[in-house]
């Protein structure tokens, strides 16, 4: 079994900074952090927890809490995470509060009991009410893809995505514009979008906008005959919504393929964006606000395993881009 130092020699760096490496410490560049994952890769090597866990000073467990399984793009982050958990000698376990506060607030209490030894979150409203006595626990604690007033979080400049889909479709020509949007959730990306708009000298019809219940369009139950009801309202005032905006890629390509089978043409008919550019927006060639995915996992990761400690709340928003695709090519709306 290969030891720490045949990683090092095998990177060609000390073991101390093996070490540093392997307990995340934020003074490692990049590209050392990347040779030595490659050598721990190459031989095989797995931190042993047997000396945390004895020393009491960890469980070797890090909490993920997110809305659900079902959006790609919860997904995608729980990869990263496991993939960084595994390059320290830890392991996650998952849970998913499908966006009811009550049940979010159940599964931090568990988890905390358990003994974590961080939380990767995703919360719902019951953040503001459990921050105190987190913080007193004094467990690291990163909110992920949100904003977080009371924990070190990572989050998208959402209003910016919001805003580039906004100028695409104002320069493919459109001018009857809509969006489906999360109550509580999209109202950034609702004023950027509808600011970018009025600044052109275009208004937009209140008929067009559709407002859900937050995650309510991803359970696993319970979601089809909303965005049913939004599909039928689209086919109706067909012509009178040429673009659409959505709030993820999984409720879009519903609405897209839901579209397609009541023989409305996606986008000769109605330009489609989302937000996430997940692997079904690539896939089904969805125009999608794009995400680091991996940036935003490792930051978060960052943050909660390190050996320095914190005195101040860290907030980082990364830039967001527009990738455009098939579902929202320019077409001529002059002759709708």
């Amino acid at each position: 079994m290969a030891s720490i130092k045949d990683v090092a020699k095998k990177a060609g760096v000390s073991t101390a900074t093996v070490s540093r490496v392997l307990n995340n410490h934020r003074g490692v560049i990049p590209e050392t952090r990347k040779v030595v994952r490659e050598a721990m890769d190459y031989l095989c090597y797995v931190p042993s927890k047997s000396a945390f866990q004895l020393s009491g000073k960890c469980s070797g467990l890090i909490a993920v809490v997110l809305p659900n399984l079902v959006n790609p793009h919860f997904c995608e982050l729980l990869a990263t995470f496991e993939e960084e958990a595994r390059y320290i000698g830890k392991s996650v376990i998952v849970k998913t509060h499908q966006n009811q506060p009550q049940q979010d607030k159940q599964i931090i209490h568990t988890l905390i009991g358990m003994g974590i030894d961080s939380l990767l979150w995703v919360p719902t409203e019951a953040e503001a009410e459990l921050s105190e006595w987190l913080i007193a626990t004094h467990i690291p604690v990163a909110v992920v893809t949100q904003v977080s007033r009371f924990f070190n979080s990572v989050s998208i400049d959402q209003s910016k995505g919001a805003e580039s889909i906004a100028e695409h479709f104002i320069k493919s020509g459109h001018t009857t514009f809509g969006f489906v949007a999360q109550e509580g959730v999209d109202n950034r990306k609702v004023s950027s979008w509808s600011k970018k708009i009025t600044s052109q000298g275009l208004t937009f019809d209140k008929e067009n906008q559709f407002w859900i219940e937050k995650g309510k369009g991803e359970r696993v139950s319970g979601h089809i005959s909303i965005l049913e009801d939004i599909i039928e309202k689209l086919v109706a005032r067909k012509n009178q919504c040429t673009c659409l905006w959505v709030y993820n890629d999984v409720a879009a390509s519903y609405i897209i393929d839901g579209l397609k089978e009541r023989q409305v043409a996606v986008p000769q008919d109605i330009a489609i964006a989302s937000f996430d550019n997940t692997l079904l927006a690539q896939t089904k060639k969805i125009t999608s606000v794009a995400q680091p995915i991996n940036e935003i996992a490792h930051l978060a990761f960052t943050m909660v395993n390190n050996e320095s400690e914190q005195e101040n709340i860290e907030m980082y928003e990364i830039v967001s881009r527009l990738i455009i695709r098939e579902s929202s090519v320019a077409i001529n709306i002059t002759t709708l």
